[in-house]
């Protein structure tokens, strides 16, 4: 199966890159940016100047480009792009905005984030009402190579987007507000982050793995009388809990004023 990338920035990069690891699977990545069309033809991929060229041949065309440019990459191809399924990525483009463009497409809304630049993505994906069960699967088993996959409404994708899309950063925060607090309590720099970092990857995996709630994991390790509920009651008094709360609440209404914007 040949999958167009249409956008070699950096998830166009690294979907092109988890793709190209599938069997039967032939990737193609068309970008306008010479040089940068350059450093990806130096990892190997197949590039296009031309968006029309790339999915010429394309059974999956996958587009991987800044939400305003959405709409002239459709315009550009639409002729090339019959009976194919086409995958958007672009935050805020809602189906109904691309189907304006091409009213019988096959379209699939899929919401990844920056981790799978290292294949622990979360994609949520949002199919059309044209979409068979061959497509979603082929969606499917393409974004499983970055990470995991979850269906999911259209109506969710923006409070996906500021919960999982716009979460790394959060989590970011933290890893760097943990080793700060280590770095106070005189632990070198690149120690505490590498603490705080496997002590977040590690939390992660444990309620991935075990499919428990948080909240039951986080009861079995604090003690009475310990250090983790010291830890944790400093939490609750400055409000951590409901600042995450409001920012993914944020992050869920800037997401949708894109999309308005946008006129999806």
């Amino acid at each position: 199966m040949k999958v167009a990338i249409i956008g070699g920035g950096t998830m166009g990069e690294a979907l092109a890159r988890s793709f190209s690891t599938i069997d039967n699977i032939e990737v193609c990545v068309a970008e306008v940016k010479g040089e940068r069309r350059a450093q990806l033809q130096e990892q190997g991929f197949k590039t296009y100047a031309s968006s029309r060229e790339a999915v010429r041949e394309a059974e999956v065309v996958v587009i991987a480009v800044k939400p305003k440019d959405v709409k002239g990459v459709l315009e550009e191809v639409k002729e090339l792009v019959g009976g194919k399924l086409i995958i958007s990525i672009a935050a805020g483009v809602k189906i109904r905005h691309l189907e304006s463009v091409i009213p019988e497409g096959r379209f699939i809304r899929a919401m990844p984030n920056i981790a799978a630049v290292v294949k622990a993505a979360i994609t949520a994906l949002t199919p059309s009402r044209n979409v068979g069960k061959e497509d979603l699967e082929v969606a499917q088993s393409l974004f499983s190579s970055i990470g995991r996959t979850i269906l999911i409404d259209e109506s969710l994708i923006d409070a996906v987007t500021g919960l999982s899309g716009s979460g790394p950063a959060y989590i970011f925060l933290v890893i760097e507000a943990l080793a700060e607090g280590g770095l106070k309590m005189g632990i070198p720099y690149d120690k505490a982050i590498q603490l705080a970092s496997w002590v977040a990857f590690g939390a992660s995996k444990i309620v991935i793995e075990s499919n428990q709630d948080p909240s039951e994991l986080r009861r079995r390790v604090t003690t009475p009388a310990g250090t983790t509920i010291e830890g944790l009651l400093k939490l609750e008094e400055a409000g951590v809990r409901a600042a995450f709360i409001k920012a993914v609440e944020a992050a869920s209404k800037r997401a949708y004023e894109i999309s308005r914007d946008l006129g999806g």
